[in-house]
């Protein structure tokens, strides 16, 4: 189905979402912070999506998605905020992290942590059939 580039410092995170979308016939390749993905785009950027955490050590989230926001072939590659910050701030309105994603132009949806296999799934399988 899709290639997917699964961005986050906790490995297990990374297993389990690797090991749930590769059940579902999707290639993931895993990245443990932004700078580590950054050279697995410099050595293919033949993805179809990127999930990412916001809270990673060297280069988090945000930092990655401003940067491949500004490379015209990596903001063309859909992203989806896999994260354990919530959309919402406390005011009712997008969090701080939440307003930055949606300024790149590049992060499609935004998952919650522990995600909902479904959810994730749904939302994949969404972005990955319109690509």
């Amino acid at each position: 189905m899709g290639k997917i580039l699964i961005i986050d410092d906790s490995q297990s995170t990374r297993m389990k979402l690797r090991t749930f979308l590769e059940t579902c016939n999707h290639v993931c390749v895993e990245a443990g912070n932004g700078f580590e993905a950054l050279e697995r785009l410099k050595e293919n950027q033949d993805y179809d999506l990127i999930i990412c955490d916001v809270n990673m050590p060297e280069m988090n989230g945000i930092e990655f998605i401003d940067k491949q926001s500004q490379d015209e072939n990596l903001k063309l590659i859909p992203t989806v905020m896999c994260t354990t910050e919530s959309y919402m701030g406390s005011s009712g309105s997008p969090s701080k992290f939440a307003q930055k994603a949606k300024e790149t132009g590049v992060v499609k949806a935004w998952v919650v942590k522990p995600f909902q296999p479904d959810k994730v799934k749904t939302i994949v399988e969404r972005i990955v059939e319109k690509k």
